[in-house]
C-alpha cells in the first residue's frame, strides 16, 4: 500500500520519452537559400534605417526647432544654427557635419555599420529637405512655456525610437554615434561616455547664448531645461525599447524532484531546463536547482506545474532584461 502511494503520483507524470522535439537552429532558420535570407536581413535593415532617419527629421524640424531649444549631437548643432542669426538649413548642416565622419567610418569601422550610417544620414538630409520644402505649416509651435514641455517629451520619444531602429539595423543615426565608435578603438568605454557627455553639454549650453529669448534668467534657461528633459526621455525610450522587447523571466527552483519537474516543464513550456547541484547549508541536505527562462505569458503555467509536481519546492523569480538564443530572440542584426 505504501509503495502504491509513492508510485501513484508518478504515473501521471510526463516521461522523457514523450518530450517535444528539441528546438534547433534548423527549426527556427530552416535550411534554404542563404542568399534569400541575406537579402531579407538587408531589406529589413534598410527599412529600419529609412524609418529611423524619418523620425529624427520630423522631431528636429517639426518639434525641436519651432519651440526654440536644441539637443546634443550633430542634430542639435543643426537646430542651433537654424535658430541662430545665420539661419542655416538643417538639411545642409546635417550633411556637411557628417561627411568627415562618414569618410573616417569607411576606413576604421565595419563596412555594414558605415554603409547603414551613411544611408541614415543621407535620408535624414532628404527628409529635412522635403519638410523644408513643405514649409512652416507642418511645424508644431506651442505658445506657452509650460506647453513646450510636450514638444520635448514628443521629440525624446521619436529620437529615442529612431536610435533603437538604427542600432537594430546595424548602423547609427550618425554624428556622435559614429564618433563614439571611432573613439572606442583608442579609449575605454567610460572615457567615451564622458567625451560624448561633454560634447552634448557644450551644444546644449551654447543655446543659452545663441537662442534669442526675451525675459528674465528663468526664461533664458528654459531652452536648456527642455533639452535636458528631451535627452532624459530619449534615453529612457532607448532603454525601454532595447530591453523591454527582449525581456523574460528567469526561475530558479530548488526541488527534490528535478527529473519530474524538468520533464514537465519541457513538455508544458517547450523550454530548456538546466539542473545544478544545490546543498542546504543549514540541513546539509543535497537538492537540485533548476534554472529555466520563460516568456512572461508562460509564468502562470510554470507556477501550476511547480505546484503539481512538488508543492514543497522553493523558487526565485527574477526579471531578465534581455535574452538571446534559440527559442527567444536572435542575436543577429
Amino acid at each position: 500500500m505504501e509503495n502504491q502511494e509513492q508510485t501513484q503520483p508518478t504515473a501521471t507524470m510526463p516521461t522523457a520519452g514523450n518530450l517535444p522535439p528539441k528546438i534547433t537552429k534548423e527549426n527556427i532558420h530552416p535550411q534554404g537559400n542563404g542568399k534569400w535570407r541575406g537579402f531579407l536581413r538587408w531589406a529589413r535593415a534598410i527599412l529600419y534605417t529609412i524609418l529611423s532617419s524619418f523620425l529624427v527629421a520630423v522631431a528636429s524640424y517639426t518639434l525641436i526647432a519651432p519651440n526654440h531649444f536644441t539637443i546634443g549631437g550633430v542634430t542639435g548643432v543643426a537646430v542651433l544654427l537654424e535658430l541662430s542669426p545665420l539661419q542655416w538649413q538643417q538639411s545642409i548642416t546635417v550633411l556637411c557635419l557628417n561627411v568627415p565622419l562618414i569618410v573616417l567610418a569607411f576606413f576604421f569601422v565595419k563596412k555594414r555599420f558605415a554603409f547603414l550610417s551613411t544611408l541614415n544620414i543621407l535620408m535624414q538630409s532628404l527628409w529635412l529637405m522635403l519638410l523644408e520644402h513643405i514649409g512652416e505649416d507642418i511645424r508644431i509651435a506651442f505658445d506657452g512655456d509650460a506647453e513646450r514641455i510636450f514638444a520635448a517629451v514628443a521629440a525624446g520619444l521619436l529620437i529615442g525610437a529612431s536610435i533603437v531602429l538604427a542600432f537594430k539595423a546595424g548602423g547609427s543615426t550618425g554624428g556622435s554615434d559614429i564618433l563614439a565608435v571611432l573613439i572606442q578603438k583608442k579609449l575605454a568605454a567610460a572615457s567615451i561616455a564622458w567625451i560624448l557627455f561633454a560634447m552634448n553639454c557644450i551644444v546644449i549650453g551654447a543655446s543659452f547664448f545663441v537662442i534669442d529669448v526675451d525675459g528674465d534668467l528663468a526664461h533664458r534657461l528654459l531652452p536648456i531645461m527642455l533639452a535636458v528633459l528631451e535627452t532624459y526621455i530619449e534615453s529612457k525610450t532607448n532603454e525601454s525599447m532595447t530591453n523591454g522587447f527582449q525581456s523574460a523571466i528567469e526561475f530558479r527552483i530548488i526541488t527534490d524532484k528535478a527529473e519530474e519537474m524538468a520533464t514537465a516543464l519541457m513538455n508544458e513550456l517547450s523550454r530548456g531546463t538546466t539542473s545544478i547541484p544545490a546543498k542546504g547549508m543549514y540541513t546539509k541536505i543535497e537538492h537540485s536547482m533548476l534554472v529555466c527562462v520563460v516568456s512572461r505569458r508562460q509564468v502562470p503555467i510554470l507556477k501550476r506545474v511547480m505546484h503539481e509536481i512538488d508543492p514543497d519546492a522553493f523558487a526565485v523569480m527574477s526579471n531578465v532584461s534581455q535574452v538571446l538564443g534559440l527559442g527567444f530572440y536572435s542575436s543577429e542584426q
